[in-house]
């Protein structure tokens, strides 16, 4: 990739305010919806402001399809399009804050992250969905083509087939409009970040067959750090075709550009290293003006929503996705208790991604005798491939510096410039196929047995610069997940659900004895007790659970990475969505967990809590409707994390932290159109702390080194969306 300069985005937003005033006028619209399975309607205003941000059901749960979140026997969490727009989220780390029950890890930069709950780290495409298709997360995405993030808590097996323990998130496209849309968002963030954002939908023409939605961002300018640079560039198409009333054809392009330069970068520190303070994020020299991260994420797929009559639906789909990513930001290694580290340019992670996946489901509903059955039958599967550089550069040709935390230092270039990630190889390609079956067996209307499982074959292979292959392996095996589910009313659900999931063992990371070889599958077991109740106006559910996994390290006797030990998490999860009073809205909750290592082999680790993982971690966002002006909306946003382990043997912690966040929104007719002005103040106490900790290790990223990401300053957010 080429390095692009900073542009200022004003010519942008002007060219979409020509291009909207050519057009015809409309008004804003609910987003339509394509039910595909008629037990679960999913209302097109779902999660809206009106709504009070409630999702009564998810768009696609795999295989399995739409259904009723009062109904599953699942913890699940949805972030509608709504809220996303209300609280200016950019990034999907900005998003996940909001969601209680996700965690994430960040890698190489704040827009490259895998998402996580229960403690449980996600893997780079294996926990990741759009629109219930396998996609790498390891690259930037855009949330302005998001109509919501749909979260699965705990092993997602038995529905999506095999994939860490982390839950499985899945990105909700934007669906075309049947009415005209036309909707233009400027924004402002700190410190001169610029954003134009044209939402467009409507019918093609006067015909009822064929409908858009159409997507255009450009972002540019400097952010929270002097000599910094955030670019970014959208263009996402969805186009919906009706060939018959029982009949739709979805298509989807997303093409998204993201720069990031200048940010801090990371730091890095061995087991006898104690992590200092987080420091000011601002401060310039922790990251380098020329330093960052590029990267491109295509993607394109379709899918056939059919119904067949009598109840019955069948759904077919297809994605491919291209990630290409220039990364080298920097690393600062910790080397003493006193603050000091050297810096390095990141080198040798994966500079392209590739993946195709598929769906298909047919789901229906028939009883027998006096027993009802809602059942699905589906498969799903991808072949994914991860490219390595021919040739990474030496530690020499990436040094830059040496330096102090309290005192962080701006460093010249390498001499021989950034590194060249140009010629690649194919170093890896995954494949993984399964066949899902589901039946909800209803005896009354109080008691029911929900059995699920998938049964999945798998094979991985690795190769060298040259071509040849240096392991490989395959196997199969099936992840089954029966529930017993109680309603003792209509609109309150127990529930208790078992889960044992298997999943593609981790790759052993460079620098082990054996780099690049894939370990043989793991298998995770889980419990899950939960209440969920749905009032007239508040959601509220209530789950415990008991999560097990093995647990993969380097052993430092031989250098060799494999299994070692297994982390059980136990937790208590607990949201609220919804009105509480007629003007006071709640979106948020708690996650309390117990994460353990056991049976590591070594008695400093052993029964030690986590690496970077809080017993208690919250979020709650309240907005408040003032009486006297309707129109008017202030917000309050707490986000609470506990105290965390900085090494595997628990010998110091980083401490607690609380972000608090103020913002504001008023709506007005402004030349008679429909106008919604935003603020915001984002850590509004400009506390300083790491947003993560974690242990590189499993990761893949080193060998024992843990990691740490500071978290974003005080920043200022504004906004203007005018519809048409």
């Amino acid at each position: 990739m080429k390095n692009t300069n900073s542009r200022n985005a004003k010519p942008l937003a002007m060219l979409i305010a020509g291009l909207l005033g050519g057009m015809a006028y409309g008004q804003e619209t609910t987003l339509p919806t394509v039910v595909v399975k008629g037990s679960a309607p999913k209302p097109g205003s779902q999660g809206s402001v009106e709504d009070a941000y409630r999702v009564p059901s998810v768009y696609s749960l795999g295989p399995l399809g739409t259904a009723k979140l009062l109904d599953t026997p699942n913890s699940i969490s949805i972030l509608p399009e709504a809220l996303i727009e209300n609280v200016q989220a950019t990034s999907v780390k900005e998003a996940l804050k909001y969601i209680p029950l996700a965690q994430f890890q960040e890698q190489q930069g704040s827009e490259v992250l895998r998402p996580a709950t229960r403690g449980m780290q996600g893997s780079n495409y294996q926990n990741t969905r759009l629109d219930g298709m396998t996609i790498f997360v390891t690259g930037a995405n855009a949330l302005e083509q998001l109509q919501q993030i749909e979260v699965f808590s705990g092993l997602p097996a038995a529905v999506y087939g095999p994939a860490n323990p982390a839950g499985m998130f899945n990105f909700v496209t934007k669906r075309p409009t049947a009415d005209p849309l036309r909707r233009l968002n400027l924004g402002y963030g700190s410190s001169s970040i610029l954003t134009a954002h044209a939402d467009l939908g409507g019918k093609v023409g006067d015909s009822e067959v064929v409908s858009y939605r159409l997507n255009l961002l450009g972002a540019n300018g400097t952010a929270y750090v002097s000599n910094s640079e955030l670019e970014r560039k959208l263009a996402s198409l969805a186009v919906d075709v009706h060939p018959s009333q029982d009949t739709t054809v979805e298509f989807n392009y997303s093409s998204y550009d993201m720069t990031q330069k200048g940010y801090p970068g990371w730091f890095t520190y061995g087991q006898k290293i104690i992590l200092p303070a987080a420091p000011d994020p601002t401060k310039v020299g922790f990251g380098q003006s020329y330093a960052g991260v590029e990267t491109k994420n295509q993607s394109g797929s379709v899918r056939l929503l059919k119904d067949l009559g009598s109840g019955w639906h069948l759904v077919l789909g297809g994605l491919a996705q291209g990630v290409d990513r220039n990364i080298n930001t920097p690393v600062n290694n910790l080397t003493s208790n006193a603050g000091n580290y050297t810096s390095s340019l990141a080198n040798g992670f994966a500079p392209h991604f590739g993946i195709t996946s598929n769906i298909a489901y047919l789901n229906g509903a028939f009883n027998t005798g006096g027993i009802s059955h809602d059942l699905t039958l589906g498969t799903t599967g991808f072949r994914a491939i991860t490219n390595a550089v021919f040739n990474a550069a030496t530690a020499a040709n990436v040094l830059l510096g040496s330096a102090n935390i309290d005192n962080p230092v701006v460093f010249a270039e390498p001499a021989v410039g950034l590194p060249n990630v140009s010629a690649q190889y194919r170093s890896s390609i995954a494949s993984q196929q399964g066949i899902n079956i589901s039946d909800t067996i209803a005896f009354s209307r109080q008691w029911s047995v929900k059995l699920a499982l998938s049964q999945d074959w798998m094979k991985t292979s690795n190769f060298n610069k040259t071509g040849a292959q240096t392991s490989a392996y395959s196997a199969n095996g099936f992840s089954p997940m029966p529930s017993l589910i109680y309603k003792p009313r209509d609109n309150v659900t127990t529930y208790l659900t078992y889960a044992s999931s298997l999943q593609q063992g981790d790759i052993a990371p460079a620098g082990s004895a054996n780099a690049n070889t894939g370990l043989a599958p793991y298998r995770s077991k889980q419990w899950e007790a939960g209440v969920k109740v749905a009032l007239a106006k508040l959601d509220l559910s209530l789950a415990l659970f008991r999560l097990e996994r093995p647990f993969a390290a380097v052993d430092p006797t031989d250098n060799t990475y494999k299994t070692s030990g297994t982390q059980s998490n136990k937790g208590i999860e607990a949201t609220a969505v919804g009105e509480l009073t007629d003007h006071l809205v709640v979106y948020g909750g708690v996650t309390v967990l117990d994460p353990v290592m056991e049976a590591t082999g070594n008695p400093l680790t052993n029964n030690t809590q986590y690496v970077g993982m809080p017993k208690v971690k919250s979020n709650l966002l309240f907005e408040y409707r003032l009486p006297s002006v309707p129109s008017m909306v202030v917000s309050f946003d707490w986000q609470y994390t506990a105290k965390r382990p900085g090494d595997d043997s628990n010998l110091f912690w980083s401490p607690s932290y609380s972000v608090f966040d103020l913002g504001a929104r008023y709506t007005a007719r402004l030349m008679d159109k429909a106008t919604t002005f935003r603020l915001a103040l984002n850590n509004l106490s400009d506390e300083h702390y790491w947003s993560t900790i974690g242990p590189s290790n499993l990761t893949g990223a080193n060998t024992g080194n843990m990691t740490a990401h500071l978290g974003a300053p005080r920043t200022v957010a504004a906004s203007m969306s005018i519809d048409f």
